[in-house]
């Protein structure tokens, strides 16, 4: 038995469809190196090479996930964005208050 079983939608029911797609390839023609992350604000260094670029920089989601953020951003930023808001609907989930940074040991 699988430790987790994922839920695996087409990429129109997952949000990056056609119009996902679209207007991040309008973006990415619009990118230059040294434009700013939508999420940390520190500037997205890689060169726009077709596979290579495509793979480090997503187009941001909003909040809600209703429209973009303006630009582009850091895979890594995104990912971690994302990882936040899915952790704080878990634990709301769960009934767990909002917790604020812990230290790793508790004294």
């Amino acid at each position: 038995m699988a430790a987790r079983v994922r839920w695996t939608g087409t990429t129109t029911q997952r949000g990056y469809g056609h119009q996902h797609q679209a207007e991040r390839e309008r973006r990415l023609l619009l990118y230059r190196p040294g434009d700013l992350c939508a999420h940390c604000g520190r500037p997205i260094t890689w060169w726009p090479l077709t596979k290579v670029t495509r793979r480090y920089i997503h187009l941001p989601h909003n909040q809600d996930r209703t429209g973009y953020l303006p630009g582009l951003a850091h895979a890594a930023c995104n990912l971690r964005d994302g990882q936040r808001m899915t952790t704080a609907i878990l634990a709301a989930r769960r009934g767990e208050p909002a917790r604020a940074w812990r230290a790793s040991r508790q004294w």
